[in-house]
């Protein structure tokens, strides 16, 4: 408690930060997720300082940006704390004075790296090789977890290889955080780790303080007028954040936002170099301008409390993704704003992109679209709460009532009419049983497409337009067969199976036997 106070200036210890503590320091694995705020970094920086406990020595932390390695060393190294970082943007000199202290008597708390580091670095896996045989290899941590999930698949490849750390290691505790993951994310970390008896340490995802809001683009209109007007209407000279799919409309929108509409905008993307990323980022942190236009990596794990917007300017990828991304906002707990500009134009570019990229299996490429279908729903499903929508994803449920009209849906309720669906309910769990006949593994979006009559590619070629419920619901909208899907997981009717090809883990849609029995009543 004497370090707590005194070096990170706090009296008390917030929810499951003293458990995950206390967890790791007596040499267990352990998985935290804590909502964005929460303070996840304490629970594996504490540990590293104090030296106690069954393992000492240095704490190796695997980050996957380096702007948010730099963001956290810069801040340890202000409280006194001795931290490395090997980095491919530091100077030559910065990297050797860290090789010298990795290696030299007196050994640093805390070593930041990254996955890709740990692969490629012979040098780097002799040294920790040494460490692992002296007794000096503290714990792993992994950072921002649920990318193990997302990139490790495809382009962080080194995200895959992390399993090595149980092999070559397997007497050092592992940590893993992350502020979202749902239960197939968590289950992709513990295999991938090979930390399957750890600790898990769950709290609500649920951020009080943040307003959900989707906006519907107009026809022709590419939203940065009305996003404009909402700046200067809404947050007048305070700190937020937009972002895009495309590094290109980055700098378009953070362009004319300047010289249109007199905001003080900048851009950020990869394509950036180092110092000129370095100075953005540093230049919005200190206040020098108040919005950032970037791609969706930016302010992962930057910690900014007084975010009082983000901006979505085009679809995230996927649920899991957009809560990280709001996350972002009112991490002082303040009340803050998210909103989200919708186009079906965004839809189709995401999954154009997705079955461009040669680097995607199949398996994954229905994956990752799948996941696009989920955003998609949850933005035209104009009805439901959509904080509501957003835990759900994340296993965790809420009442409507509780959501104290803090999403447009809820301030805006739209007058609702009784319409019996049980013709259309019981529709789709007989399709989607005649489907699993055909097929072990079906996605919900397929099983949407084929309810609603659907001649896509991956409808045709399994045949399932030839099944006599293939376009049973072509009369429903799309956000109305939605919704239909989400009450009969609430029911019971469906449910997620998840499935193994050894590597990652992938949710296929099933029917209970009881759902088989009632109906066939």
């Amino acid at each position: 408690m004497a370090k707590l106070s005194s070096v990170f200036g706090m009296k008390t210890f917030r929810q499951n930060q003293q458990k995950a503590i206390i967890t790791t320091m007596d040499g267990r694995d352990v998985l935290v997720l804590m909502p964005t705020g929460g303070g996840k970094s304490l629970c594996y920086q504490l540990p590293a300082i104090c030296q106690t406990g069954k393992t000492r020595g240095v704490t190796f932390v695997i980050s996957p940006l380096l702007a948010l390695m730099s963001d956290q060393v810069q801040s340890l190294m202000q409280k006194g704390i001795d931290v490395v970082c090997f980095s491919s943007d530091q100077s030559d000199e910065t990297n050797t004075e860290a090789w010298r202290k990795l290696t030299g008597k007196r050994k640093p708390a805390l070593a930041y790296v990254t996955p890709e580091k740990l692969e490629s670095s012979d040098k780097m896996r002799d040294t920790m090789r040494r460490l692992y045989d002296n007794k000096e290899l503290a714990r792993f941590v992994i950072d921002e977890a649920h990318v193990i999930s997302s990139w490790g698949r495809n382009f962080r490849t080194a995200y895959k290889h992390l399993d090595r750390l149980r092999r070559d290691y397997p007497d050092v505790p592992i940590m893993a955080l992350t502020a979202t993951a749902n239960k197939k994310t968590r289950k992709d970390i513990i295999d991938r780790l090979g930390i399957g008896n750890c600790e898990v340490l769950l709290q609500s995802f649920n951020r009080p303080n943040l307003h959900y809001t989707v906006r519907h683009k107009r026809k022709g209109k590419l939203g940065i007028e009305d996003m404009a007007t909402f700046i200067k209407s809404e947050h007048p000279n305070e700190t937020g954040i937009i972002y895009s799919n495309s590094r290109d409309k980055c700098e378009e929108v953070a362009k004319e936002l300047r010289e249109k509409y007199g905001l003080r905008a900048k851009h950020f993307h990869a394509k950036m170099h180092n110092e000129d990323k370095r100075r953005v980022q540093k230049g919005w942190q200190d206040g020098e301008f108040e919005i950032i236009v970037a791609t969706i990596a930016f302010g992962m794990g930057i910690d900014k409390r007084d975010v009082r917007f983000v901006i979505h300017y085009s679809l995230s990828k996927s649920l899991d993704a957009y809560a990280q991304e709001t996350g972002r906002a009112g991490r002082d707990g303040q009340p803050s704003d998210c909103v989200l500009y919708y186009g079906s134009s965004d839809v189709n570019t995401l999954i154009n992109q997705i079955r461009g990229d040669e680097d995607l299996s199949q398996e994954d490429k229905r994956l990752q679209i799948n996941e696009v279908w989920q955003m998609a729903y949850y933005c035209l499903n104009d009805v439901d709460c959509r904080r509501a929508q957003l835990l759900a994803f994340f296993d965790q449920p809420f009442d409507p009532k509780d959501c104290d009209a803090s999403c447009n849906n809820c301030v805006e309720p739209k007058e609702l009419k009784q319409e019996d669906v049980t013709r259309q309910a019981t529709n789709a769990v007989k399709l989607l049983q005649s489907m699993l006949e055909r097929e072990a593994h079906i996605t919900q979006a397929l099983c949407v497409n084929t309810l609603r009559g659907s001649k896509s590619a991956e409808v045709t070629k399994k045949d399932f337009d030839k099944l006599p419920l293939h376009g049973s619901a072509a009369d429903m909208p799309m956000n109305q067969v939605q919704r239909l899907f989400t009450l009969l997981y609430c029911l019971s009717a469906f449910d997620i199976h998840t499935v193994s090809n050894g590597n990652w883990n992938y949710e296929y849609m099933k029917v209970p036997v009881k759902s088989l029995l009632y109906c066939h009543c």
